[in-house]
C-alpha cells in the first residue's frame, strides 16, 4: 500500500491544559494534548494524549496513543498504543492494540486488545477514527468503579 504510516509523538505538544485549569466539555486536537489540570467531558486527539501525574480526567479519551500518569475516570480508546505508568490510576474500560501497564497501577475496568482496524471507536459519528469493528456497548464516561474481570485459571 502507498499509505504512509503516521508517527505519533508525545513530545510534539500542541495543546497544554495547565495545572489549576479546568476544562468542561469536549476537546478536539490534531496534535498532542498534555493534561496537567482537570478535564471533564471528552478528549479526542489524532496524535497523543498525555495525562501528567497532576492531571485528573473525568472523560472518555480517544487518540492514536494515550499515556496515563495521572487519574482517569472514563473509557480510553487508543488506535495504536495505551500506556499506564506506575503513578497512573484508571477507572474505566481500556481498548488498544498494544497496552503497557506498569507495576503498581490502579486499574478497575475491562481491557480489550484487538489488532489495529478491528476495534471500533466508541462513537460512530467520529469520521476520522471510524473502523470496521463493532461498536462497544457503552461509550459514556464511567460514573462508578467497575469490577475487573478475573482471568480464568
Amino acid at each position: 500500500m502507498s499509505e504512509q504510516k503516521r508517527v505519533l509523538d508525545e513530545n510534539a505538544v500542541a495543546t497544554i491544559i495547565g495545572p489549576g485549569t479546568v476544562v468542561k466539555g469536549e476537546v478536539h486536537s490534531k496534535g498532542t494534548v498534555r493534561v496537567e489540570g482537570c478535564v471533564e467531558g471528552r478528549v479526542e486527539c489524532e496524535d497523543t494524549i498525555v495525562i501528567q501525574e497532576s492531571g485528573s480526567v473525568q472523560a472518555d479519551l480517544i487518540a492514536g496513543q494515550i499515556i496515563i500518569s495521572g487519574t482517569v475516570e472514563g473509557n480510553t480508546f487508543a488506535h495504536e498504543r495505551l500506556e499506564i505508568t506506575n503513578q497512573g490510576k484508571v477507572i474505566g474500560n481500556i481498548t488498544a492494540p498494544r497496552i503497557s501497564i506498569a507495576e503498581g497501577v490502579i486499574f478497575e475496568g475491562q481491557c480489550t486488545m484487538k489488532p489495529p482496524g478491528k476495534a471500533a471507536a466508541p462513537d460512530k459519528k467520529i469520521e476520522s477514527i471510524k473502523s470496521g469493528g463493532k461498536e462497544p456497548a457503552k461509550s459514556e464516561p464511567v460514573k462508578a468503579p467497575v469490577q475487573a474481570e478475573k482471568a480464568a485459571s
